[in-house]
């Protein structure tokens, strides 16, 4: 992976640290403005793979090296390295202002490059808590570097240590190649000036983007004080971005630190986003996700069959002949259907019914999970997971359920409900109740990754 190299000093400085080449060590050409490079050579290739939002910026001309601001929507991220790569998670257009340099300096002028990202990653890919929260206290605070200290396998520190860009909105490096694989060997400090006390409990998230599947040390703890943390292990993320949080953990006397360990991760280029810090009682808005993993080689929806599918959508008043019933559209993961016009607004105008051959026993407890996904705002939609052995003949069955919740989902973000570890019932047919009252007539609704386990 080639290394990304973020500017933080002139042109100038540039030259005077070797970073440029083609001078002989006793031959220097004079600093001249009036030969910079003209920014109309600017010659630009965008490249996206839409399937992991990953982009690469590569500059064509020849003989100049690139200057990136890529302003990707939080922050404006900065290079000169050609062929730089990074991955956007959310869709949209975002610009690109390039400009080049040589010798002499960077260009005057720049062009303007566009990186479309045509759609968001995953609505179940869980980013930690609402950054831009006013409860955020990482985003209000004063940020600073404060140490690394990376080492090879047998903990002689490293020569040259790697550069970090340290800001609220990021934090980035390149890890060196030489560095070793025990924990505690590739150590970045930043240091804050956030108040923590005792007589709280506080929730923390960061956002981790790697290209390839990695394990980072992130130790939240008391400044000054090693052996006084809310965590200090090592966590698992995946490729292309995953978050990492606590939730509800008691506080200290004392200032927030915030230290980092990349040992195992030799020559790879971090990118740390979403960082937020705040009290626990102050509710942002976030969905917490599972806590259980849902292993698919355990899930009991596996090649199910579905015994019978009913519909019962009606309008305002109640009525379901004032409405053109939807046609469900069954896969191996769930269904779909396109929301027919009239239904009324009240829960449950827009019934849909799946009885399974899925049993359930008292024995055991369970996980659950499913997704909604609408391409218009839907202001609630029922799930109600219950006992079907009748078929739908006795109505007592409907007094038996796992859960009975409504959530909101907006338009093409997938959401995401689940429960875990709930007591079990003794049920011979497993019924999925879904009520999508109150749709907008012509929208696409999908259930989908429906998976059930016995929690262990």
């Amino acid at each position: 992976m080639k290394r990304l190299i973020y500017l933080t000093m002139s042109a100038l400085a540039m030259v005077g640290s070797g970073m440029l080449t083609g001078c002989s060590a006793d031959k220097y050409e004079m600093v001249s403005e009036g030969v910079r490079p003209d920014a109309s050579l600017i010659d630009v290739t965008v490249t996206v793979d839409q399937e992991t939002n990953r982009y690469t910026l590569h500059l064509n001309t020849p003989g100049v090296y690139p200057y990136w601001s890529v302003n990707t929507g939080n922050s404006v991220k900065t290079s000169s390295q050609n062929d730089f790569s990074g991955v956007i998670p959310d869709a949209g257009t975002y610009p690109v202002e390039v400009r080049i340099g040589n010798y002499n300096g960077l260009s005057e002028g720049s062009k303007i490059y566009e990186i479309v990202i045509e759609n968001s990653l995953a609505g179940d890919v869980f980013k930690g808590f609402d950054y831009h929260s006013e409860f955020n206290m990482w985003k209000k605070a004063t940020i600073t570097f404060g140490s690394t200290w990376f080492a090879d396998g047998g903990w002689a520190e490293l020569a040259s240590q790697p550069t970090v860009e340290v800001s609220n909105e990021r934090i980035a490096l390149h890890t060196p190649s030489g560095m070793g694989g025990d924990q505690w060997q590739g150590q970045v400090h930043i240091l804050t000036d956030i108040a923590v006390s005792s007589a709280e409990t506080y929730d923390f998230s960061c956002f981790l983007n790697a290209p390839a599947d990695s394990k980072v040390t992130i130790k939240v703890h008391k400044e000054g004080d090693d052996e006084t943390f809310f965590t200090a292990s090592q966590q698992a993320f995946k490729a292309n971005g995953s978050a990492y949080y606590f939730s509800g953990l008691q506080g200290f006397d004392g200032t927030l630190k915030l230290a980092l360990d990349f040992a195992g991760n030799p020559d790879m280029d971090f990118e740390i986003t979403n960082i937020v810090f705040k009290k626990h009682s102050d509710d942002d808005g976030t969905v917490l996700p599972p806590a259980v993993e849902f292993d698919d080689s355990r899930n009991l929806f596996t090649g199910f069959t579905a015994e019978k599918v009913s519909t019962w959508f009606a309008d305002s008043s109640w009525s379901d002949g004032a409405i053109a019933q939807p046609t469900i559209d069954l896969n191996p993961d769930g269904y779909s259907f396109t929301m027919p016009a009239g239904v009324g607004s009240d829960q449950w105008q827009g019934q849909v019914h799946l009885w399974t051959n899925i049993p359930t026993s008292s024995a055991n407890s369970y996980d659950f999970c499913v997704t909604f996904t609408s391409t218009e705002d839907h202001p609630g939609i029922t799930i109600k997971l219950q006992k079907g052995d009748s078929l739908g003949e006795d109505t007592s069955d409907d007094e038996v359920s796992y859960c009975l919740d409504r959530v909101e989902v907006k338009a093409n973000v997938p959401y995401t409900y689940y429960f875990e570890d709930i007591s079990g019932i003794d049920i011979e047919k497993l019924q999925v109740c879904c009520d999508f009252a109150g749709g907008v007539a012509g929208s696409d609704i999908t259930v989908s990754n429906l998976h059930l386990q016995v929690h262990q």
